[in-house]
């Protein structure tokens, strides 16, 4: 994970297990990445307030206090008090980014189409691409699901050809393929909803998100129902 969300989802408190422990590593073993948490829990601390005059002093007083710090640091901060002088009255609201919150959501679809059991043989081009799909090889899953697809349509291998897209950061791709290749008639119809809505929160569009997740609601099938709304309230 970047460590600039990292550091964002731990500012809003919103680190699972996984992640606290992976924050815990970069700490122990990055003391630059260490000595930046601070910086920024100070920064967040100073933003948090409404007040326009107690927040500009706050900002300006990092510029003194931190003269070991980074261009990059400094270039944030400095970026802040741009923001803040171009206007009397300033607030911030405690909004979670839509990088984040798609990192929050996200996890690629499990394999229930192709379960591959240890020890067996794989033959068939559908285990060869599930088999690279577990195996988080995408671009070797994708070349098979494309075979799949040239000799028959089958909405859920483009399905799972979408998340593969996903995970190789292939966003706009992925989203034509679940647009143009998945239907309202389709088994995989909800699904795709929930991963289009991410798709589309990933291309900072929230409209568009909000769209399909309501979408997925309409429905009426659980899937991800709980999220779905979650999701709504948090955009």
């Amino acid at each position: 994970m970047d460590k600039e969300v990292l550091i964002q989802k731990y500012l809003q408190g919103t680190l699972n297990q996984e992640e606290e422990a992976l924050l815990q590593e970069y700490i122990e073993k990055d003391t630059s990445f260490a000595d930046d948490i601070p910086f920024y829990e100070e920064l967040n601390y100073a933003f948090a307030k409404a007040d326009y005059d107690t927040t500009k002093t706050q900002l300006r007083s990092f510029y003194k206090e931190e003269r070991r710090s980074t261009w990059r640091k400094w270039s944030i901060a400095a970026t802040f008090l741009i923001l803040i002088g171009l206007s009397s009255v300033w607030y911030l609201k405690s909004t979670s980014s839509t990088e984040s919150l798609y990192a929050q959501y996200f996890e690629p679809y499990k394999n229930i189409v192709q379960p591959i059991v240890r020890g067996e043989a794989v033959k068939t081009t559908k285990e060869l691409a599930f088999k690279a799909y577990d195996e988080q090889n995408y671009k070797k899953a994708i070349v098979h699901f494309d075979d799949l697809l040239s000799a028959t349509s089958e909405p859920i291998i483009e399905f799972y050809k979408a998340n593969a897209q996903l995970q190789l950061g292939e966003t706009e791709t992925a989203i034509l393929t679940l647009e143009s290749r998945i239907k309202k008639t389709d088994t995989m119809y909800a699904e795709a909803q929930w991963y289009l809505a991410l798709s589309y929160l990933k291309l900072n569009d929230k409209k568009k998100a909000e769209t399909y997740l309501k979408s997925l609601l309409q429905t009426n099938i659980p899937f991800k129902s709980n999220e779905a709304q979650l999701l709504l309230d948090q955009l």
